[in-house]
């Protein structure tokens, strides 16, 4: 049995086409796009047909007939094509998902909602490259993965010390350094968001084969979770998917220039690339903003477009926002009614619907001050020892009490709630 994360992987595929009552099945990726790439160029062919019978083109839209997606664009025919080629690519690695759970005897396969399959990413933009001096595009994710590949395997090395070469990453802004182009090559994944497996049942994408098999093991029986954590009471199947979620409640890895302790050495480069650091490589080419990932880069160019980039589905609503999570909070607000307050102060039992509003009042009412390199306090569910039912959001006080272990034990008791406890260096 090869150890978890280390799944032989066939070379024969089964991808199956699932546009409309399609049947076609190949097992090589590049026969499969093409194939895909036909029933593309006869949708967009029809549809501009019908465009030129009906004259308006106001009431062209472009949509998808991969079976149980639903996705339709007004857009452009550009974000359907990007779309489609996704199914391509999430039809290849819900293949490698359904090899890696048949080479585990001892996993049943996932419970969860099969009609959610083939729901994929939103895809805004062109696959882009960002090594240094090349910055080409894709509409294919497959094509885009093998092209970002293919830089890391034709790196060189540069000598360091005695005896000693590494091979650098040539992504834009990123400094880190590798033994061998393996690493590079896994390294790379966090800058292009690649997934290497999806769950053949539910639909869901991983960054390796390990979080796909700890996503089946999360879904058995509660009687067969053996494993509990001491401090908040969750139970697992498995002791090593204990340890993982241990390493949440143990913060090992102190930052050199504040208090800031974070469980992951990423978690840490990121703290210091965000907090310390004045480097900002992305450019808005419109304005002289500039930002330090590509997230809040895409977000600033919509502040450059006139129209509004979502609107509110509701009937006869006619709400537009620049951004997802403004529509999602409207649409909560205004069509479902979610207004009930969230936030509860554990010192004066003060409700707040917002948790930025908990903590002003925390810092203004009673003092409270978070240590520094934290940006903000953090929140937590808490679950009723009567009901076992969610109850209001409540704040973790960090009162610093010694243990053996010569780490500060930080607690909160709530009457009626189970007590919280999370551990810091």
């Amino acid at each position: 049995m090869p150890p978890p994360g280390k799944v032989p992987r066939k070379e024969n595929l089964g991808l199956q086409c699932e546009w409309g009552s399609c049947s076609f099945v190949c097992s090589a990726m590049e026969e499969f796009c093409e194939h895909v790439t036909q029933h593309l160029r006869q949708h967009l062919h029809s549809s501009g047909e019908e465009e030129d019978e009906e004259e308006d083109p106001l009431e062209e839209e472009f949509s998808c007939l991969w079976q149980e997606c639903g996705f339709c664009s007004m857009d452009s025919s550009a974000d359907l094509i990007r779309h489609v080629y996704f199914h391509c690519y999430h039809t290849k690695l819900k293949q490698w998902g359904l090899q890696a759970l048949q080479s585990q005897a001892d996993l049943s396969p996932c419970i969860l909602d099969f009609q959610s399959r083939n729901i994929i990413p939103d895809i805004p933009d062109h696959f882009l490259c960002l090594w240094e001096h090349c910055e080409s595009s894709f509409d294919n994710p497959e094509w885009f993965y093998r092209h970002v590949e293919a830089h890391s395997l034709c790196c060189e090395y540069q000598a360091v010390g005695k005896d000693n070469q590494v091979v650098l990453c040539g992504w834009k802004g990123c400094t880190c350094t590798f033994k061998d182009c393996r690493k590079l090559r896994e390294h790379l994944r966090s800058h292009t968001q690649e997934k290497v497996v999806a769950c053949p049942t539910c639909g869901g994408m991983f960054a390796n084969n390990t979080k796909f098999l700890d996503h089946i093991r999360r879904q058995t029986a509660l009687d067969q979770q053996r494993f509990q954590c001491s401090h908040c009471s969750k139970r697992f199947a498995t002791e090593r998917l204990l340890r993982d979620h241990m390493r949440n409640h143990v913060n090992h890895y102190k930052c050199p220039l504040c208090d800031m302790t974070c469980p992951l050495p990423s978690s840490l480069r990121n703290h210091m690339r965000f907090r310390h650091s004045e480097d900002r490589p992305f450019k808005c080419d419109c304005c002289e903003y500039s930002c330090k990932n590509l997230i809040d880069l895409r977000k600033h160019l919509d502040t450059h477009s006139k129209e509004p980039a979502y609107r509110c589905d509701f009937e006869s609503c006619g709400f537009s926002a620049r951004s997802l999570c403004s529509i999602k909070s409207h649409y909560r607000k205004v069509h479902e009614g979610d207004s009930e307050p969230r936030y509860k102060c554990h010192v004066c039992d003060k409700c707040f619907t917002r948790g930025n509003n908990l903590t002003v009042h925390l810092r203004e009412k009673h003092q409270f001050k978070w240590p520094s390199g934290h940006p903000r306090f953090r929140f937590y569910i808490k679950f009723s020892i009567s009901s076992n039912a969610p109850s209001l959001l409540s704040f973790l006080l960090h009162i610093p009490i010694k243990n053996p272990l010569g780490l500060q034990l930080l607690s909160l008791n709530i009457p009626g709630l189970l007590p919280s406890l999370v551990f810091v260096p």
